[in-house]
């Protein structure tokens, strides 16, 4: 008895391949969430280490891994690969932007968080454009420290946790 293999068999075969991959992909995130939501930084990057082997594209993973990596001043680099690859993907992320302009700024890529510094012009955020671009100045300009810095104060994201430092580093400048 000989079998014969259908088109449609086929076709659900691939269906059911593409859907399996897709959710090893996904379980392995969801894994690393609750590692990284309890604290284990450690585990975290693992489980998303073993995700991004399933699919090496799968955004979510590479925006947690770039977060994550950009904590550790010994991991700036990797955790710019990341967070690029994802940009790439995603451009109007604003979290991911900032984390970007920062690692730049703070690496000496002054022309890559121009880039940044212009997508952001274009969205039209003119509170969080102001803040990006006297920041922008004040750590790569040797003049009119003291105007960029008053600029800086007086906007309202200067008193978000995540903006502080920005602001003391143009005060130490």
């Amino acid at each position: 008895m000989t079998y014969r293999i259908t088109p449609f068999f086929l076709l659900i075969l691939s269906f059911l391949l593409v859907v399996n991959c897709g959710r090893k992909e996904r379980t392995l995130f969801e894994e690393g969430k609750k590692w990284e939501l309890v604290g284990e930084k450690t585990k975290a990057l693992y489980y998303y280490e073993l995700s991004l082997r399933e699919n090496p594209e799968y955004d979510p993973v590479l925006k947690r891994m770039g977060l994550l990596l950009a904590d550790s001043v010994e991991s700036i680099a990797t955790a710019i690969f990341y967070l690029e690859k994802y940009h790439r993907i995603k451009k109007d992320d604003t979290e991911v932007q900032r984390e970007l302009f920062r690692l730049y700024l703070t690496t000496g890529y002054e022309k890559e968080a121009l880039e940044i510094l212009e997508e952001i012009r274009f969205q039209g955020k003119k509170e969080t454009l102001e803040f990006f671009e006297a920041t922008y100045l004040c750590l790569t300009r040797g003049v009119k420290q003291k105007d960029y810095l008053l600029t800086l104060e007086k906007s309202p994201l200067s008193s978000d946790p995540y903006y502080a430092p920005w602001v003391r580093a143009c005060e130490t400048k």
